[in-house]
């Protein structure tokens, strides 16, 4: 799923990423982690609200909504939203759908903005509701999933909207908090993952025996049909086989299928000028039965200048020449000095008897 935004000019949206299955709103001052049960709330208190799941058929005690599904299933839940607050609270409620940004946060698209996935298989009985203080709404919604839908993993979110109008400047706040929704519909699933680039650069150390730092930064599909999440690994060396280095396996966060994450790294590397190798991804399936997908990698390489290194070969080459030239020098003086005045000296005639 391609990521989509919509840019207004005197609205500014604030949304955190989905946290443990949850979206979780925030602007200004203002946090809301739907996982935990914060509350979204003004930094005076006075506007907040939660929301969670309703314990029913589908599940207890949820973190999120999570269904396992037959293409064509209709799927009836709700989520309870409670006003936390001192003061009446305008809230919308829609969903979206849900994608992974470029910087592998959970996000969902804003409001208005139309969803070609799972958002758009969810109908909201209360698009809008009003709150007092301490007061509870049941949202009920619908999940008609297509018959024809593929099979494998689609997210959406389920949020609830607050919007905040500053009097004395065109600007709007929206803050959203509500739920994450992950479907999976039957049938096979393919994990996988691509690797569509990457880049490395260097910066070296100002000690020259101190490794100086690599950074390589890649960008990462989910090409698949589920959540995947992975470890990567980077393994670089010099020319002739010098230095070689091998980073720590880390991990990669979760990417819902279509959405595209750029991952960076950073590695202490020796360097005699170039660097080169490779980047390695291990995908996997999330879920149990989605199963791992193949390793993806791909190569990289970057001129690595150790500038300090540099300096002090040239400073140590300095010196020998310097010191060669010199005993140079002083070999030629002692060569073409005068000849030793010690030799014997010519025997003077002797006088006539």
């Amino acid at each position: 799923m391609p990521e989509r935004r919509r840019t207004h000019p005197v609205t500014l949206l604030v949304l955190a990423g989905v946290i443990a299955g949850a979206v979780a709103g925030s602007a200004a001052d203002t946090a809301a982690d739907a996982a935990t049960g914060r509350p979204a709330a003004d930094a005076d208190s006075t506007v907040g609200w939660t929301v969670e799941t309703a314990d029913n058929d589908n599940g207890v005690g949820r973190g999120n909504f999570t269904y396992d599904v037959e293409a064509g299933a209709v799927i009836a839940d709700t989520m309870i939203v409670v006003n936390t607050g001192t003061q009446a609270l305008p809230l919308a409620v829609y969903a979206a759908d849900a994608f992974t940004t470029s910087s592998g946060e959970i996000d969902v698209l804003v409001d208005g903005t139309p969803s070609e996935g799972a958002g758009s298989w969810v109908t909201v009985d209360t698009p809008a509701v009003e709150l007092m203080p301490g007061q509870r709404a049941d949202i009920a919604f619908t999940i008609a999933v297509p018959a024809d839908a593929r099979p494998g993993d689609h997210a959406a979110g389920l949020v609830t909207s607050l919007t905040s109008t500053d009097p004395s400047a065109t600007l709007a706040v929206d803050r959203r908090l509500g739920t994450r929704i992950n479907l999976r519909v039957a049938g096979d699933l393919a994990p996988a993952a691509s690797i569509t680039g990457a880049s490395a650069g260097y910066a070296p150390s100002w000690n020259p025996f101190s490794p100086g730092t690599l950074t390589v930064t890649y960008t990462l599909e989910n090409s698949g049909n589920t959540r995947v999440i992975g470890t990567d690994a980077i393994a670089v060396t010099g020319p002739l086989g010098l230095f070689a280095t091998d980073s720590e396996p880390a991990g990669v966060r979760e990417i819902i299928p279509g959405s595209t994450v750029e991952i960076t790294r950073e590695l202490p590397v020796m360097s005699v000028g170039w660097l080169g190798g490779t980047v390695t991804v291990v995908p996997e399936g999330v879920g149990i039965g989605s199963g791992s997908a193949s390793p993806v990698s791909v190569e990289i390489g970057t001129a690595a200048l150790p500038w300090s290194l540099y300096a002090l070969l040239v400073a140590i080459v300095a010196v020998v020449v310097g010191t060669m030239l010199a005993v140079r020098r002083a070999r030629r003086g002692r060569d073409g000095a005068d000849p030793d005045a010690s030799a014997d000296p010519v025997d003077a005639p002797h006088p006539a008897a």
